[in-house]
């Protein structure tokens, strides 16, 4: 009888390139009260990030703490990077936003752009939600 295979959350198709990135501390500053902490476990992430010649997956690796003043958990900051639970980095934020402010491209036009330039899939209604929020903050 056949194997049946799981199909992983982030697919990867041949010739993606995985760059991997150490964020990981033994001790950091708590930032509610600037004590020193030490890693209590480590985590990881998978980040879509814009690609030159293929597809191009950030894989990170993040320390978690924990304050025993605060009595809280806490992680390093990573929002230079991606914004807090997201699947994409800021460059391909800000990559597909330009493409629908700056140069008035459609949703459609603009997802189609950055997976045939850039390597990456936006969901248009991903892109829609980005492009709202940078129209508040504006």
């Amino acid at each position: 009888m056949p194997e049946k295979t799981v199909a992983t959350k982030l697919a990867s198709t041949r010739g993606t390139k995985f760059r991997k990135i150490n964020m990981s501390r033994k001790v950091s500053q708590c930032p509610r009260c600037g004590a020193m902490s030490k890693r209590h476990s480590i985590g990881h992430r998978r980040l879509r990030e814009v690609g030159i010649s293929g597809p191009t997956v950030l894989e990170v690796t993040y320390s978690k703490h924990y304050c025993e003043t605060c009595r809280k958990h806490f992680s390093l900051p990573m929002s230079h990077l991606a914004q807090p639970s997201g699947r994409f980095t800021n460059r391909v934020r800000r990559t597909a936003v330009d493409l629908v402010i700056k140069q008035a491209m459609t949703l459609e036009k603009a997802t189609q752009r950055m997976r045939q330039k850039y390597y990456v899939h936006v969901p248009p209604t991903t892109l829609h939600d980005w492009v709202v929020a940078e129209l508040t903050l504006a």
